[in-house]
């Protein structure tokens, strides 16, 4: 055996540089470099839950970007008071970081727990005259938070109502159960915060009035005006009652007119005062809600016949039925730019409707008065205007009038190219939308964005975000009635022919 030694190259012995793998190197160093300094520059946040819960809606982020609050010399202050514990406090504490984000600046923020910095509480306290015993959001959009708000006795208010206190119950929605217990079932920040942000920037709220003495609606009865007030309330709209009977005009402070389910009809004067307020030269918003039980109104009615809209005292039905069917499959049609978002889009309307006719009796007039009637719901093919009060309806060509209906219009009165000077109304053919319970979701964003196209604020309109903490599924009567038949047929019998082959096999 060889002793000698084996030796290879000198050089094979020495790692190689690669030039290749130090531009690679470096390539990646400048790829970070860069998309740090990207992430620092344009910040991007995706929410990826499943219904964009920590999301602000889009009519949210329209406001925030609005003129009204990009045009501020000064941010808005808003002071979010909450125990750290609260229900719903992270995903509250997300959809503030969108309002400051999306405001570009124009609202900040302060987030602290009352119990856990007593000493912040009690500054707090001072400036703005609050307790501590629940939680609370202060919107603040004064030039300066820091000076103490003047009592309730000072003649000058101007600062005190550039100030919203909100309480952290009306954040939240809740459900009474069959014990008469509430839970949460949906937050209504967005909503709710918005709303206090208009509010406390424009500091007066604008007014509308609402028709009494025609015994729809009253002073003692409000129960058709909740879900509505609710809507004029986030625009900083303040409804207040009148009685047509003991004025000769509204108010030239009056923005808007509303007529919810008159019972008795108006005289002549109370029309010419409606008259006056319709064409009175500006923006004026009229809202006319009719109940379909009482068709006994002429005078009302020959003034919305002027108008292009011809109520035809029928009832909405869905053919093939034995008894009348009131809930109704409808859709909202293209037509007003300020409901694309809902184009197209389906909702049941529960209760009973009055279908509206859209004509103008006379073309060359209504192009005189610049007349323009556009459809906002209209019923699907499958029903149909009964016009007589059987208890079992049934379709006849010859009287009764073929779907699909119109059950809520709009008409212009003016150029759409002059805003300031358009008068538009908005009359329904049904009257149970309006009340709180009745009202879904999808209904009531239309509803408002409607509202907001009538008082001109257009960055109002769209759909609201989801904020609901529970799950609820509406489903039409086909899928009910399919749901109905599984839980109380087929799945019990399924159970019933498991036992009965388990109880045959053990016999055996």
């Amino acid at each position: 055996m060889s002793n000698k030694k084996i030796t290879g190259h000198p050089d094979a012995r020495q790692p190689k540089g690669n030039p290749l793998a130090w531009i690679n190197l470096l390539l990646l160093s400048i790829i970070v470099l860069a998309c740090n300094y990207i992430g620092c520059r344009e910040y991007a946040r995706f929410d990826l839950s499943e219904q964009e819960s920590y999301s602000i809606s889009e009519r949210t982020i329209n406001v925030l970007s609005s003129e009204r609050i990009q045009n501020r010399e000064k941010p808005i202050h808003i002071i979010f008071a909450f125990q750290r514990t609260a229900t719903g406090y992270t995903r509250m504490y997300s959809l503030l970081e969108e309002y400051m984000r999306h405001s570009k600046g124009k609202v900040v923020v302060e987030c602290f727990d009352p119990l856990r910095e007593p000493n912040r509480a009690r500054e707090i306290s001072q400036i703005y005259g609050v307790e501590f015993d629940q939680n609370l959001c202060v919107v603040d959009a004064r030039d300066n938070h820091m000076i103490p708000l003047k009592t309730f006795e000072d003649k000058d208010r101007s600062d005190r109502k550039h100030v919203r206190i909100r309480p952290g119950a009306s954040f939240m929605k809740y459900e009474v159960l069959p014990d008469e217990s509430k839970r949460i079932v949906a937050l209504m920040m967005d909503e709710v915060l918005c709303s206090a942000i208009t509010e406390a920037v424009e500091g007066d709220m604008r007014r509308m009035y609402v028709v009494e003495g025609k015994g729809g609606v009253s002073r003692d009865d409000q129960s058709l005006l909740e879900n509505l007030g609710l809507i004029t309330s986030s625009l900083n709209i303040q409804l207040s009652w009148v009685n047509l009977s003991e004025i000769e005009m509204l108010p030239e402070n009056a923005e808007g007119l509303v007529i919810i389910s008159p019972q008795t009809d108006f005289t002549e004067d109370e029309m010419r005062v409606v008259r006056e307020f319709w064409e009175r030269e500006g923006r004026h918003a009229v809202y006319i809600a009719l109940d379909p039980t009482n068709t006994k109104l002429p005078m009302l009615y020959r003034f919305l016949r002027e108008q292009g809209i011809r109520p035809n005292a029928d009832r909405v039905l869905l053919r093939n039925r034995k008894r009348a069917y009131y809930n109704i499959s409808a859709v909202m049609p293209k037509g007003l730019l300020c409901t694309k978002a809902f184009w197209n889009n389906t909702t049941q309307v529960d209760g009973q409707s009055m279908s509206l006719t859209l004509e103008h009796g006379d073309e060359n007039m209504a192009a005189f008065r610049k007349l323009t009637i556009y459809p906002l719901l209209l019923s699907t093919a499958e029903y149909y205007g009964e016009t007589s009060r059987d208890l079992e309806p049934t379709f006849d060509p010859k009287e009764d009038l073929e779907g699909p209906l119109c059950l809520q219009a709009a008409v212009t009165r003016g150029s759409n190219n002059d805003p300031n000077n358009l008068s538009t109304m908005i009359v329904t053919g049904n009257i149970d939308m309006l009340n709180r319970e009745n009202a879904r979701k999808e209904q009531t964003d239309y509803l408002r964005s409607l509202w907001a196209w009538m008082v001109h604020r257009p960055e109002y309109a769209g759909k609201s975000s989801n904020q609901d903490l529970t799950v609820k599924i509406d489903l039409n009567r086909h899928t009910r009635s399919a749901v109905e038949h599984i839980t109380l047929i087929i799945m019990p019998l399924l159970a019933l022919l498991m036992a009965l082959g388990i109880w045959n096999t053990r016999r055996h």
